[in-house]
């Protein structure tokens, strides 16, 4: 038991490290706006930002997989975590982004994190 919520918990905090690393690298190379305020509609700026979920999310599933003592139900408490601080989030920025970003980002969160766990356990 112990075992599954520290996976839950890994698969979390993996994806947060590496999409606030994300984020800050892309800040440096210019690609996103260091204000936190500034609108962004720049299309490659917003699908790299998506494309980034989709892997730290393959990344988390997998992680949370390999090290949970059961299949898939530490991967699934995952997903709903992961999904209920990314619609908290997307809503604190829901206006500074356009909206098909926002649903493609919530829609892809719990399905890329099952591929990773998928990947692990098969």
């Amino acid at each position: 038991m112990i075992r599954n919520i520290l996976a839950v918990i890994a698969g979390n905090l993996g994806w947060t490290a590496l999409w606030l690393g994300s984020n800050a690298f892309l800040k440096i190379k210019g690609l996103l706006p260091s204000d936190p305020t500034k609108r962004i509609d720049d299309g490659p700026a917003l699908l790299i930002l998506l494309a980034s979920s989709i892997v730290f999310s393959i990344v988390a599933g997998y992680l949370a997989a390999a090290i949970s003592t059961s299949a898939y139900w530490p991967v699934l408490v995952l997903c709903v975590i992961q999904l209920a601080m990314g619609v908290f989030f997307q809503m604190q920025s829901w206006k500074l982004m356009p909206v098909w970003y926002h649903l493609s980002f919530l829609t892809l969160l719990a399905p890329a994190t099952l591929w990773g766990a998928w990947l692990r356990l098969r």
